[in-house]
């Protein structure tokens, strides 16, 4: 060991390749992931973000049915207003050459006048005259403009001709009762959006219930009811809103061996921070203290979320820091030590959005510094690191699809990557990484539930990257571990480009034997593959992974607020010449054991 360390700290930098089972090479891909991989743990059932590479932090969330709010009342809702009386004509016979339609803006004149055309060029009785105008006004209700009619008022017959008029109800008050944590305006903004003139009951009511969609919003009912004057209404907004402080921890061993895998973090988030919808959220977490040694600490992931515009356009940005050391032997003594750090600003805009589906587009902006050190000294354990130091400048363009019904969730992600020479990225000359890249990721994920099999439920997963340039390890996407390929070692592999694929149906057997509801007590097989390559140097072996196993899970708190899982893989392709049998090791990821529990009190 002491010859390898005298040659290493000679050259000063390492390449690397990483095989399973060799500590050293896990050592070595934890000191610049880990940042991306500890500080994202998420609110079961809800899942964390979708877009850390391969999965790392998070799953496809649980199936939510898409809730609706109540129906605006019908019987509170204007239908076919009559007309004043003192604006009735007298019972008597006209005759009738044309009717002259004004006051409309959203159904044309020829729809109306085809409408008259029977009453024409004939005498036309006051009855005839009240039906006309009756069949207008239900035109109108049929369209959705249920506070829109037609009056015909008093007028001198001249010619044959008589008019009638169009009020086009509009809504020109929403009072919103029962907000606690949301201001008032919040939802008068966002409803005002679908309360145009003339109000159209279908796009008002389904911007309720995109409201209510809102996690921040528990209940809403809303009620139209007619203004002072003809043609202005109020609407009525009761809302019962979800407490929005939230708070819990986690345990599982969803990190690398290397640096102990076992772990502990807890996070804190309120929902609405000041009123207006904006979420902020703190992660702080290690790993297991053991024999006076800790691994990884800390771990520090905050983020700040604010929409600025009714249309749900937000701004987020987001810190995230991770500083460890290796703890496994015989490279404990080495003094192997990590520091990185990202930040991040993204801008985020809903373009097309209904109650089955919602497509996003972004732009991101990531700065991203890793510093490794060697008995405390900076060490370029990557080539192309630069004095133990690699930073990254990216700018990302964002594009999400999702699908939503009340038994299929379907998701597709779209990522694509600049590095920029800016802010002092890493910048080298020659076949090494550097700063300076390109690379795509997409990802497909869908989750179906079959209530005719007692809630069987089956989930699928494509994840993709793809890349011509060589990435620092913080770019590169990580095969192996509990959200990638199980049944291996976290960080088994970690290539610039990849090809993941997983299948796993969860079997509801508490539902089948004991009648209780579906999440409480589930088995879940699965079939795990991944295929990783480097994007212009040869690849080693192993260049893929592949795993099948089962897995338990349970939530055995109600409300959600205790989930257990367990999963265990059986390798079917070893992941180096070195992978070690199941049996040799007392770390549980040798053993194909995946476990994660999570508590949330409130």
């Amino acid at each position: 060991m002491s010859s390898w360390l005298h040659r290493a700290m000679g050259q000063r930098s390492v390449p690397m390749i990483i095989q399973r089972g060799t500590a050293w090479g896990a050592a070595m891909v934890m000191i610049t992931w880990l940042a991306t991989h500890n500080a994202s743990a998420q609110v079961p059932p809800p899942p964390p973000p979708i877009f850390d590479p391969g999965g790392r932090s998070g799953e496809l969330p649980s199936l939510r049915e898409t809730p609706a709010p109540t129906p605006l009342p019908s019987d509170q809702a204007p239908t076919v207003p009559p007309a004043a009386s003192e604006e009735r004509l007298p019972p008597v016979k006209v005759f009738v050459r044309q009717f002259q339609f004004d006051g409309q803006t959203v159904l044309p004149t020829q729809e109306l006048q085809a409408l008259a055309t029977p009453y024409t060029n004939r005498e036309v009785t006051t009855e005839e005259l009240e039906r006309l105008r009756t069949a207008v006004t239900l035109l109108y209700v049929q369209r959705g403009y249920v506070t829109s009619g037609a009056v015909i008022p008093d007028q001198a017959v001249t010619d044959g001709l008589i008019r009638i008029h169009i009020i086009e109800g509009a809504l020109t008050d929403i009072n919103i009762e029962g907000a606690r944590w949301l201001w008032p305006n919040y939802y008068r903004r966002r409803i005002a959006l679908s309360a145009g003139s003339p109000v159209n009951i279908h796009t008002l009511q389904e911007r309720l219930q995109l409201l209510q969609q809102d996690p921040r919003v528990d209940r809403l009912n809303a009620e139209l009811r007619r203004g002072i004057s003809p043609g202005r209404n109020e609407l009525n907004v009761r809302v019962a809103e979800s407490r929005p402080f939230k708070a819990w921890v986690e345990f599982n061993n969803h990190q690398s061996p290397a640096v102990r895998a076992e772990r502990w973090q807890t996070t804190l988030a309120h929902e609405s921070l000041t009123g207006n919808g904006d979420r902020l959220q703190v992660t702080y977490g290690q790993s297991i203290p053991i024999n006076n040694t800790t691994g990884v600490l800390p771990m520090i992931n905050v983020s700040y979320v604010l929409p600025i515009t009714a249309y749900d356009t937000t701004l987020a940005v987001g810190y995230r820091r991770s500083d460890f050391e290796v703890v496994t032997e015989p490279f404990r003594t080495l003094g192997i030590e990590g520091h990185t750090e990202i930040f991040s600003v993204t801008l985020q805009q809903p373009v097309y959005r209904t109650l089955t589906q919602q497509v996003n587009v972004g732009v991101q902006g990531e700065y991203l510094y890793n510093k490794n050190l060697l008995l405390g000294q900076p060490f370029d354990f990557f080539v192309g690191y630069q004095n133990g130091v690699a930073n990254i400048a990216a700018l990302r363009f964002l594009q999400d699809w999702t699908y939503r019904s009340q038994d299929t969730i379907i998701g597709v992600r779209s990522r694509f990557s600049v590095g920029l020479d800016v802010l002092d990225a890493t910048t080298n000359s020659g076949p090494v990484a550097d700063g300076r890249y390109f690379s795509w990721v997409g990802q497909l994920q869908g989750l179906r539930r079959f209530e005719q099999y007692a809630g069987t439920q089956l989930l699928g997963r494509l994840d993709l990257q793809l890349t011509n340039d060589r990435l620092f390890p913080l770019e590169q996407i990580p095969v192996g571990g509990r959200y990638s390929v199980r049944g291996y070692r976290e960080l088994s592999l970690l290539r610039d480009n990849a090809f993941l694929f997983s299948l796993e149906p969860r079997l509801p057997i508490g539902r089948w034997l004991f009648g209780t509801r579906e999440d409480l007590l589930q088995v879940a097989p699965f079939f795990d593959y991944a295929r990783a390559w480097s994007a212009k140097d040869s690849t080693e072996a192993p260049k893929s992974l592949m795993s099948v196993g089962v897995g338990l899970r349970t939530a055995f708190l109600p409300k959600n607020q205790g989930y257990f899982e367990l999963y265990w893989g059986y390798r079917l392709r070893g992941a180096g010449t070195n992978d070690p049998p199941y049996s040799t090791t007392g770390n549980m990821q040798d053993h194909g054991i995946h476990l994660q529990v999570v508590l949330q009190p409130f």
